[in-house]
């Protein structure tokens, strides 16, 4: 694939060889060692005003900015450093702790693995073969031990037993034993060693060679004859009326930049910039083997970092346009990620149709433009999927699927926090609670948010027969305001305007944020995860746009102590009337486990709608032609 422009983007991910060159520089301009661990290097975007005014023969200053984590002095350095290497600046961040590196990882369990307390626990629990162990670490997403909290990155070892080579391994939990390891260090700083209970044996075969898979259907194929309906350039997407960047980031994973719809013969803007910016997830079992499990996937792993190489025919069906991606890892070698995205459009049943009186048809089907990546952190496996529609409307939606997380317990006891799937297995009940950030753009920079509810006078003069509704709409002026939660009673939903930019009614154009399924945080707001992601507490909040405020939970929420991110930013209580704003939507599931989520659990989804409300003279989708045999 061979970009059109003449240079790179402004906001084109960092390639591989870029990554190299940053990296090399970094090196050579401050004398970094093997004490400076690369957490992230990432694209340091540029200022709208040079993304809206850049030319394809226009030459770009392309820079990156780096998160460095000195493991000798435990502190946190933010760098900026172009690609040909000038130094921008060099910042240390008091009091920040990078997130968890895969390098720390792999010492920390050598290190688990390698201790003599652990070894001993485990042959008292019938493993005798340290290999048949799987660890995996996680933050200690609740209160650190007392003894244990002076300062350290810690984190602690769930483990698993591989009884065969192909076993499904979160079938057998091991219970009541976990090493705490000092991530600097690699050293064991404790073993908590409890009670001893059996390790679960009924096996959770999902392998083809294991269960047969023996249901199937015919054949389906996707056949474009002409090709697909749209173009790729670069990282920059044209399709039906829409033109988009797609983007990519370690932290975030995929981003969409720069989208615009052709309206008539006038391309309008809509968002700058949309990504979801952060993936929490609270457990809600007190069991000793669960408690602690809250993690920040976004903001404690790099999400980005745990992308898949998609496969033609298994994760996307039909034309499809893969975009590779690179990301750096903790030594600053370069990880390339061949297919990591998706791009291809699908049908999507009925976009409209109306049967006349006369009995005159008029039908049109309906695509949508999808742009995919699915990444795996442990035992999920999160697949985020934007949808762009030929009525001008967006949709984000995020699928989730895998294997649930399980620990073990006495058969049929009372356990009244997690699901038994097999005699002595557990599944603890949990949430996946998603943050987006929306920088939408409604024809320019300067827009306003209302929130829309539908309402019933009393019986009476306004409601003469009981059954008329209307609807207000209340301006959101400043940030506090904005700290609201969705009410289906209502039919509550968000809109933002330009209210300098009139349709043909006179009235402000616009775009609404409709909720889909979500949920609400059942972890108190005192408890040490509802402290750190005290973002989840409210559905929706707008913020005066900042470039230095990108993640709902703060920058580094690996042992923070919490209160950073969207609660400390809108303590200013800025204003975001005629101002260029960002929406934050929070949405998720509440995910009490099923025996038929067992072994594999099918998709779930959630996510949210942006549809055309005023921005439009008419549908879009009128415009659409009928499909072959022609339907009219």
């Amino acid at each position: 694939m061979v970009s059109t422009e003449l240079y790179p983007h402004p906001l084109d991910p960092l390639s591989a060889q870029e990554l190299k060159d940053v990296v090399q520089h970094a090196r050579n301009v401050w004398k970094l060692d093997h004490r400076h661990l690369f957490a992230m290097v990432q694209l340091h975007e540029p200022s709208k005003e040079i993304v809206n005014n850049w030319k394809d023969s226009d030459p770009v200053q392309r820079a990156a900015k780096i998160t460095l984590w000195n493991s000798s002095t435990s502190t946190v350095i933010e760098a900026v450093i172009t690609v040909e290497g000038k130094e921008i600046s060099f910042t240390e961040i008091p009091g920040a702790k990078s997130p968890i590196l895969s390098t720390e990882s792999e010492k920390a369990i050598k290190a688990a693995k390698a201790d003599k307390r652990i070894i001993a626990a485990l042959k008292d629990r019938g493993v005798e073969d340290i290999n048949q162990v799987h660890m995996e670490t996680w933050p200690i997403g609740a209160q650190i031990p007392k003894e244990l909290d002076d300062g350290r990155r810690l984190i602690w070892t769930p483990m698993w037993q591989r009884p065969t080579e192909f076993a499904n391994l979160y079938a057998h939990p091991i219970n009541g034993l976990h090493a705490i390891v000092d991530l600097d260090s690699g050293e064991v700083v404790s073993v908590e060693n409890t009670e001893i209970i059996p390790i679960p044996q009924t096996p959770g075969p999902y392998r083809e060679n294991q269960t047969g898979a023996n249901i199937k259907l015919k054949d389906l194929a996707i056949v474009q004859s002409e090709g697909p309906s749209f173009s790729v350039e670069g990282w920059k997407v044209n399709w039906e009326r829409w033109n988009l960047r797609v983007g990519f980031c370690q932290r975030e994973g995929l981003v969409i930049h720069d989208v615009k719809f052709k309206d008539q013969d006038k391309e309008r803007k809509i968002a700058h910039r949309l990504s979801i910016a952060e993936l929490v997830i609270p457990y809600g079992d007190p069991s000793q083997g669960a408690y602690r499990k809250n993690a920040f996937d976004t903001g404690e792993f790099g999400l980005g970092n745990y992308t898949n190489s998609l496969t033609l025919g298994c994760d996307c069906l039909g034309e499809i346009v893969y975009l590779d991606a690179a990301v750096t890892t903790p030594d600053g070698s370069i990880k390339e990620i061949p297919n990591a995205i998706c791009v291809h459009e699908e049908d999507n049943g009925i976009l409209w149709k109306h049967v006349d009186a006369d009995g005159h048809t008029e039908v049109r089907r309906g695509r949508r433009f999808v742009v995919s990546s699915i990444v795996t952190v442990n035992n999920y496996e999160y697949g985020y999927f934007w949808y762009f529609y030929q009525d001008g409307s967006i949709e984000f939606e995020a699928k989730l699927t895998g294997i649930v997380l399980t620990v073990a317990d006495a058969i049929g006891k009372d356990h009244p926090s997690a699901t038994e799937l097999e005699p002595g297995l557990w599944a603890p009940y949990h949430q996946h609670i998603l943050c987006a950030r929306l920088d939408l753009d409604i024809d320019g920079e300067q827009n306003s948010v209302l929130e829309v509810e539908s309402f019933a006078h009393p019986q009476g003069d306004k409601n003469p027969y009981g059954g008329a509704y209307e609807t207000k709409e209340t301006l959101l002026s400043k940030e506090k305001d904005s700290q609201r939660v969705i009410d289906p009673f209502s039919g509550r939903y968000w809109k933002i305007v330009n209210q300098q930019v009139k349709n043909h009614m006179d009235h402000p154009v616009g775009y609404k944020l409709i909720p889909g399924h979500t949920t609400f945080p059942l972890a108190l707001p005192e408890s040490t995860i509802g402290k750190k992601a005290g973002f989840m507490y409210k559905h929706l909040w707008v913020t005066k746009n900042s470039d230095s405020e990108k993640y709902p939970a703060g920058d580094y929420p690996f042992q923070h102590p919490g209160g950073a991110g969207l609660p400390e930013w809108t303590k200013a209580n800025r204003n975001i009337e005629n101002e260029d704003v960002v929406l934050w939507y929070v949405f998720g599931t509440n995910h009490i486990p099923r025996t038929e989520d067992w072994p594999v659990m099918p998709v779930e989804k959630t996510g949210f709608h942006l549809k055309p409300s005023g921005f439009f003279a008419r549908s879009p989708g009128i415009d659409v032609a009928p499909s072959k045999p022609s339907c009219h």
